[in-house]
């Protein structure tokens, strides 16, 4: 049951009593202020009530009733009663008072003399709206929180994508990699089990594993004859490159120990990711479907492997150099793909 705040705006102590006693019982808090300017007073201290009982008999009541609008600008949920002496017109908005601010306030009647079960009956229903508007203002608020999420994600997507086609511009030989190793890998992990939110971090890592590249010159990227040791490692290095550009950006952290860890084997990832993080599979993803992208296209210095030599790698390196859950969920996923070509 929800418990409210119960302020009684009047400074006639008959008023009072009859009504604190019905609001207590409910099991709702009951304060009570002689006017106006006290009511103001209470919300200054941070007491903000869900409702405000106004009693239209105290003296000088109907030219204080600006404290409803601070009420309304604190509370917008708020409830608003008036008690009312016999023969007193009104039946939900207070038109025929002082005060512009009261002449829109609705508000619902309790006549004099007060009867408790209708008293109780109105403070109830008043609580119970202010109930249901609350849930109906959680349902809003959690549709809107997940617009945002949307939106953000769908922003980042964006800002991602931009980020690889620059890549891809620079050098033709990556054209389509990333996206072809993104899709893959995100349907491996999906083979996998794995959630949404894992899926969509590989899928943006696997976009942007290549990013590291900018920094390698374009001659060293296309040479046709084998490479020399130093030049090998100036293009490995890439990997932290790529980690180092996505870890400066706080929405794009979670990617780098994924582009960082590119090139490194299975065996060796323990020492670079913990097993028991989400990232440990994830990288190990992006390697198999990253080896695999490279082997089955076209290089400045080689052309495409042949099947029986793409996957004896992989096989065979399964456990040692490649995540072995990841090679199997990949053959998985391969397979089907070639059925229904």
């Amino acid at each position: 049951m929800f418990h409210g705040r119960v302020l009684v705006v009047s400074d006639r102590r008959e008023v009072v009593d009859e009504l604190a006693p019905v609001i207590r019982a409910e099991g709702h808090l009951s304060l009570t202020v002689p006017n106006g300017e006290e009511a103001l007073d209470v919300f200054e201290e941070g007491i903000i009530p869900d409702v405000i009982i106004t009693d239209l008999g105290a003296s000088g009541e109907r030219q204080e009733i600006g404290y409803l609008r601070r009420f309304r600008q604190l509370n917008q949920l708020g409830q608003h009663l008036v008690v009312v002496e016999p023969g007193t017109s009104g039946s939900g908005t207070a038109t025929g008072a002082a005060g512009g601010d009261f002449q829109v306030e609705p508000f619902s009647v309790l006549t004099r003399p007060l009867d408790h079960d209708h008293v109780r009956g109105s403070i109830e229903g008043a609580i119970d709206r202010i109930r249901q508007d609350l849930q109906s203002l959680r349902g809003e608020m959690f549709r809107e929180t997940a617009r945002l999420q949307r939106a953000i994600r769908e922003a980042q997507l964006e800002m991602v994508t931009a980020l690889a086609m620059t890549m891809e511009a620079k050098d033709p030989y990556m054209h389509g990699h990333c996206t072809r190793v993104a899709e893959l890998a995100s349907r491996v992990a999906a083979e996998l089990g794995l959630d949404e939110a894992e899926i969509e971090l590989l899928h943006s890592a696997a976009l942007l594993h290549e990013i590291g590249k900018l920094g390698v010159s374009l001659d060293l990227l296309h040479k046709t004859v084998p490479l020399t040791p130093d030049e090998l490692e100036q293009i490995r290095a890439h990997t932290r490159i790529g980690a180092q550009i996505v870890g400066a950006v706080p929405s794009l952290r979670r990617m780098a120990p994924l582009i960082e860890n590119q090139y490194t084997s299975h065996a060796d990832l323990p020492g670079r990711i913990s097993p028991e993080r989400p990232e440990f599979l994830l990288a190990g993803i992006l390697r198999v479907v990253d080896t695999y992208d490279a082997m089955t296209s076209d290089r400045s210095y080689r052309g495409t492997l042949p099947r029986e030599r793409w996957e004896s790698v992989l096989q065979g390196g399964a456990g040692s150099k490649f995540h072995p859950d990841a090679v199997s969920a990949f053959f998985r996923v391969e397979r089907r793909t070639d059925e229904t070509a």
